[in-house]
């Protein structure tokens, strides 16, 4: 069976926690730490008032998109049912609506590893050779 998307299955919290999943796109590149995540996610795990900055970033086609980002970060972890790595801090992308989004930086630090995307299959770094996840 072949998959269109990796799937991470993760733990996002702030004030509450929401777990979710969440698709692996390593061409989401950033300098730090990034996940993407809908209005509703945010208003989920945030009581109260949230302080935002904007961000600007440019798009695989070229496309400059100006988007808002929580000046806090976020905890992120992947969560298997063997397993549960993080948590690793990132900032947060709110985007309207849509899946949650781990960018590069991200993957890295929860450290996943893609080894066919796809087929939807990973491991955790040091599983490199010992054993094969599947996309959720």
């Amino acid at each position: 069976m072949l998959w269109r998307l990796l799937r991470l299955k993760v733990r996002v919290c702030r004030d509450a926690c929401v777990e979710s999943m969440a698709i692996a796109n390593t061409g989401f590149i950033g300098l730090e730490p990034e996940i993407l995540i809908p209005q509703v996610v945010l208003e989920s795990i945030v009581s109260g008032s949230v302080t935002l900055d904007v961000v600007e970033r440019v798009l695989a086609d070229g496309t400059r998109v100006t988007l808002r980002r929580m000046v806090e970060p976020v905890d992120v972890t992947v969560v298997e049912d063997d397993r549960v790595v993080g948590p690793v801090k990132a900032r947060a992308i709110i985007s309207r609506r849509g899946p949650l989004i781990l960018n590069d930086k991200l993957l890295d630090e929860l450290r996943v590893v893609i080894l066919s995307p796809g087929r939807g299959l990973w491991c955790f770094i040091d599983e490199i050779n010992v054993r094969v996840r599947r996309s959720h």
